[in-house]
């Protein structure tokens, strides 16, 4: 220390609990330069200004401002300018939190996600015949979409399910995760080189605006879910349990079929751990 009032790079830094790499390189940018600098030894020299500072811009990186952003505060002088610094570091605060909280709930939806398909494999392999029929009532849903005759394939839908989440990412729309293909073919006997087949994305919001949103009308579906890879022979068979199912409990179908992928396109990578529902919209049929 010097004269009571200057005091030497090592003693701030001691002071200040911040580094003397640290307050160099404050120097060398002009944030934060010291009150005197010996010409031949190159000492630098802080008075107690320059430690009120440094604690300053301690303080203003605890609240996640950058250096940029503090030397523009510390250049303006006044109120006026510190409080406009902080309403708006506060608004940008805000807006992080916002996407920290959805983040959170992607994270405990995907969570949610694994845990019901642990315990769907679970009733999957207590059944007998590896296929879970149940008779649900599945409310409307809303969907992007992409219908055209193409290969049914898994190579082929992946390319235009990827297209679709281009598509959302396009226009802010929120997909809920959940994807699915609509059969407008006969299950038993369509053509899998050329299908008129519907790639559809489970949407968490309303955006019907959009020429590639529509609603996927609820009501009484018979479901199958299974596991493994859905593929001409699996879907074929599962169909047919269906079939029977209806033909025992009175029941006829009335639309297009859909496949939908309990999994999200992270999880397609592995076509052996796919768990897939078929959904079969159905309507009681009249006996005399």
């Amino acid at each position: 220390m010097v004269n009571d009032q200057s005091y030497t790079i090592g003693h701030v830094s001691r002071i200040c609990g911040v580094s003397v790499q640290t307050l160099r390189y404050y120097d060398n940018i002009g944030l934060l330069r010291p009150s005197r600098t010996d010409p031949l030894t190159h000492y630098r020299y802080y008075s107690n200004m320059d430690i009120l500072l440094v604690k300053i811009v301690q303080d203003l990186k605890s609240l996640r401002f950058s250096l940029e952003e503090i030397g523009s505060i510390l250049k303006q002088s006044g109120l006026d300018g510190l409080t406009a610094a902080l309403k708006s570091k506060k608004q940008e605060t805000l807006e992080e939190i916002e996407r920290l909280q959805q983040t959170h709930a992607s994270i405990e939806n995907r969570i949610s996600q694994l845990d019901s398909l642990r315990n769907l494999n679970e009733k999957l392999d207590s059944e007998g015949d590896g296929v879970l029929i149940e008779l649900k009532q599945l409310s409307d849903r809303m969907i992007a979409f992409e219908r055209k005759r193409a290969v049914c394939g898994m190579e082929a839908s992946v390319v235009r399910f990827t297209q679709l989440f281009d598509q959302l990412e396009i226009h802010g729309i929120t997909a809920q995760g959940l994807l699915m293909s609509i059969y407008h073919e006969n299950l038993l006997t369509f053509d899998r080189n050329d299908s008129d087949i519907e790639v559809s994305i489970l949407l968490s919001q309303d955006s019907t605006n959009h020429s590639f949103v529509r609603t996927l009308s609820g009501g009484p579906y018979i479901t199958a879910t299974y596991s493994g890879p859905p593929n001409e022979e699996s879907c074929k068979n599962v169909y047919r349990h269906l079939l029977s199912w209806m033909g025992q409990h009175g029941y006829a179908e009335c639309g297009p079929a859909v496949e939908q992928y309990v999994v999200d396109l992270s999880q397609m990578r592995d076509p052996g751990e796919f768990i897939v529902e078929l959904q079969i919209p159905v309507e009681k049929v009249l006996t005399l």
